[in-house]
């Protein structure tokens, strides 16, 4: 009866740091997801471009936690590829949230 209760509870303790690992980074996805929400409902800029440097300036403890966590063990071109998908994704939602346009800031 003991046998199979130590086991769970091993097994437990070892896939807890995976979890707990998945939850933080689902977490700091999360969190950025709400402040470029608000950043971008709230803003008082009228371009997009405008706007992205504000809510980047407003969100940045949580696009630097995002960026961290998404490059953890990356060097070279795969650090700055995943950065830029980042970067990207951030104008992306900003431009969803706010209603401009993407294609209007990448034309200048």
């Amino acid at each position: 009866m003991k046998r199979p209760l130590i086991t769970a509870l091993a097994l437990a303790a070892f896939a807890s740091p995976a979890i707990a690992g998945d939850f933080a980074s689902d977490s700091a996805e999360s969190r950025l997801r709400g402040c470029l929400l608000a950043g971008s409902t709230t803003s008082s800029q009228a371009t997009l471009e405008a706007k992205v440097i504000e809510v980047r300036a407003f969100c940045g403890a949580q696009i630097n936690r995002v960026r961290d966590q998404r490059t953890a063990g990356l060097s070279g071109d795969a650090k700055s590829s995943a950065v830029r998908k980042l970067n990207t994704e951030i104008a992306q939602a900003i431009a969803n949230f706010s209603g401009l346009k993407l294609d209007d800031a990448q034309d200048r």
